[in-house]
């Protein structure tokens, strides 16, 4: 394991030569804008490389999707290792996607914009797959490559563990339906607009990553699932403004100290019958956060507190509902869930094959660390040491005793290691630099899939053995971005931020450059990572005569509890203050950053950010251009914003602090705000009231109105965008000059 360095990446085209990289540059140089359009066009190169891989239980071929070079139409595909062959298994209807809105919603949730087979799930055997487009379903045997439609029209489909059978949702009602029939069984009744089964509510799809509200048993003989109901929760109406003679659109939205959706949890066969609910007390653990049920271990749900500052691990008796404690935690600010979206990591816990106990994670300590509790919950040891801090469990062999398991190699990086139980050993397998996404398909502990974005500025789905050794390597089609990049790694300032700087093509030592600050800065993004394309975005503005800077200041993840943790109560000023800190330290060591020149932009919270920035420290930032910015947190749902601010009516002065309109009445820069009209995460509402105080206040502001959300599949309107921030910074910052 290397220690943490400085890296300077400057990265070429794998497939152009020399004479074709240097045309590309020229090309480039003459026309810098032009990266603004081909980024839009391909999704900064990310169209057309294959995602949600994973390999088939036999360890012989590997499933994926993926779209063209420059579109969003997803096509499931099957890789063979033998003959590292390529086997289209279904691909989209042709036409429009039709979504309803419930889909709609809950593609919005998973941050899903792409069209086509957008999911796919595999049987437990490796023989079926079920692919899913919007609200169409096919059933595609593995065996025969033969392909069968699934029969009605539903949502949130999830197969069987046998692949025999579906768990659906039609009109707010659970069903099962048997594959080779087609029969359908309806599970629950009742079901209306604001009472779902089977369907997550809003708070946990959207703040707790549990994007599910059924689950199967192991044995494929019953099912968990969720009632939410919502008629208590506010009700909130989008109307779009594109379609005048359209009704506005209904959404239960819990603003932050209202009231949420009341949910309760029921166990139901398959075949239909009586619900048997689990028992809790909802009113003092009213989230649930993950659930889980193996073979090994049985049923275990994870329960949050509303202020999420204590957390319960149940296990549940699946024949009578009855739920019994088995650890407890709390933290005087917050809780986090385990943090296995963060590398393809399994939900925790995880029982033993042996019953002797089972895995658990925690950051009780400074850092995350993996941990093994006796079946009681008593702690029995810390599997991972305090410089290797815990990101993912990966894998669980029980034969050979072992555990594969993502850990931080440092803050920038990450790698693989195997944890044996037998000994506590610990054998690194995968160490490139970079960042590694790793996938074990469940009872299969041979082979896994690495989707791994390097230091060297390449992204790959790589096929590996259990021992990290490279098999293959999914077939990609994106197009590599016509851009060489130039970011170097360091850290800055007394709290020794992680930052990243991004030179122009063609930069001049001895000159000075205005500089853009592209920022997150807000709890749960880390952007500084040892991954050169991921600042392909920030490349393209550099080239128009910029040094781009990000930082990672107090409350981003991947540093510790307490620095992560700094924001309890006032979301901006620990923030702010590392941001200014940053680049001024940056500014003393590097004297090509014109500091005098500093603009900053930034997306939801760095839109948050970027708005308080440009109104508070207008003796730093010259210009500032804030998307989708969430103004008063006040009205942000409750499952994110009490976590760090508590509720309105109790903890009025964090909302108080936090809020834009307090400070708006001392904008004295130039501010452009952007947002989507029909945004129902960051309602529109924020940046209207935000105007109306500037207007009032008799603040000049502009104003960038965007259609639908803020995801934007048209990339002509993406480029439209990229290319209005660019000229709204450059209008102030006067790169060139």
């Amino acid at each position: 394991m290397l220690s943490r360095r400085l890296r300077r990446a400057a990265l070429l085209c794998a497939c152009a030569t020399p004479l074709a990289v240097t045309a590309i540059s020229n090309a480039l140089a003459a026309d810098p804008a032009a990266c603004m359009i081909d980024l839009a066009k391909t999704r900064n190169g990310t169209l057309g490389l294959p995602i949600r891989a994973q390999m088939t239980p036999d360890g012989r071929s590997a499933l994926f999707v993926r779209s063209g070079p420059s579109d969003t139409r997803l096509h499931l595909y099957r890789y063979d290792l033998a003959d590292h062959s390529t086997h289209e298994l279904a691909a989209p209807a042709s036409g429009p996607e039709t979504l309803s809105v419930a889909e709609k919603a809950r593609r919005e949730r998973a941050r899903q914009s792409m069209s086509g087979i957008a999911e796919y799930q595999l049987s437990d055997d490796g023989q079926t797959v079920l692919a899913s487009e919007g609200g169409h379903l096919e059933r595609v045997d593995l065996q025969t490559g033969k392909v069968s439609p699934v029969s009605g029209d539903w949502i949130a489909p999830r197969l069987s563990p046998n692949g025999k059978m579906l768990a659906v949702v039609k009109d707010n009602d659970l069903y099962s339906v048997d594959l080779a029939t087609n029969h359908e069984t309806r599970l629950t009744t009742g079901g209306t607009e604001t009472l779902t089964h089977g369907l997550a509510e809003f708070a946990a799809a959207e703040e707790l990553e549990r994007a599910d509200g059924a689950w199967w048993s192991p044995d494929n003989q019953q099912l968990l699932f969720e009632e939410a109901d919502t008629s208590g929760v506010e009700k909130h109406y989008i109307t779009n403004p594109q379609s005048p003679q359209s009704a506005p659109v209904e959404f239960r939205y819990p603003r932050a100290g209202t009231e949420n959706a009341k949910t309760r949890f029921g166990l139901v066969s398959a075949s239909g019958g009586p619900v048997r609910w689990i028992s809790w007390d909802h009113d003092a653990f009213p989230y649930l956060g993950r659930v889980v049920w193996r073979k090994n271990g049985g049923l275990f749900v994870v329960l949050l507190n509303r202020a999420q500052t204590q957390e319960q691990l149940l296990s549940v008796d699946a024949a009578t509902g009855a739920a019994k404690p088995i650890l407890s935690q709390s933290d005087a600010a917050w809780i986090e869930l385990d943090p296995r979206a963060a590398s393809g990591g399994h939900d925790l816990p995880v029982a033993l094959a042996d019953g002797s106990g089972f895995l658990w994670a925690a950051d009780r300590g400074k850092n995350w660390q993996l941990e093994l509790h006796a079946p009681d919950g008593r702690l029995k040891t810390v599997l991972t040491p305090p410089n290797l801090p815990y990101v993912a469990l990966n894998d669980y062999d029980a034969a050979s005793g072992t555990l594969t398991v993502t850990v931080r190699q440092n803050r920038i990086d990450n790698e693989v290691v195997h944890i044996s139980l037998k000994d506590g050993s610990i054998s690194p397998i995968v160490t490139e630099h970079g960042i590694h996404n790793v996938h074990f398909t469940p009872g299969a502990h041979a082979m896994m899939v690495d989707n791994f974005l390097s230091a060297n500025g390449t992204r790959q789905a790589l096929l590996r053995d259990r021992d990290g050794h490279i098999l293959g390597t999914l077939p990609s089609v994106a197009e590599t971005p016509k851009i060489k990049m130039h970011v170097q790694f360091t850290t800055a300032g007394a709290r020794d931020l992680d930052a990243a700087i991004i030179r122009p093509e063609g930069f001049v030592a001895g000159r000075h450059y205005p500089v853009a600050l592209s920022v997150y800065a807000g709890p749960g993004v880390k952007l500084v990572h040892d991954t050169p394309s991921s600042f392909i975005d920030d490349q393209c503005l550099a080239n128009q005569g910029y040094i781009v800077v990000t930082l990672d200041g107090r409350g981003t993840p991947g540093r510790n509890h307490d620095f992560e943790r700094a924001i309890k109560g006032n979301l901006i000023d620990a923030p702010l203050q590392d941001q200014v800190d940053g680049l001024q330290a940056l500014g003393k060591r590097f004297p090509e950053l014109d500091l005098s020149r500093t603009g900053v932009y930034g997306w939801s919270f760095g839109g948050y950010f970027t708005a308080m920035a440009t109104i508070r420290r207008p003796d730093v930032f010259k210009v500032g251009v804030a998307g989708a910015p969430p103004v008063d947190f006040a009205d942000y749902d409750t499952a994110y914003t009490e976590r760090y601010l508590g509720v309105p009516k109790t903890d009025a002065e964090g909302y108080r602090k936090s809020n834009v309109l307090t400070y708006a009445s001392n904008l004295q820069r130039p501010l452009l705000l952007m947002h989507g009209i029909t945004d129902d995460n960051v309602y529109f509402e924020n940046t209207m009231k935000l105007t109306q105080e500037l207007l009032h206040d008799g603040k000049p502001y502009d104003l960038l109105l965007l259609p639908g959300t803020h995801m934007l599949p048209d990339p002509v309107i993406r480029a439209r965008v990229t290319e209005r921030r660019v000229q709204f910074l450059g209008n102030v910052l006067k790169p060139g000059k």
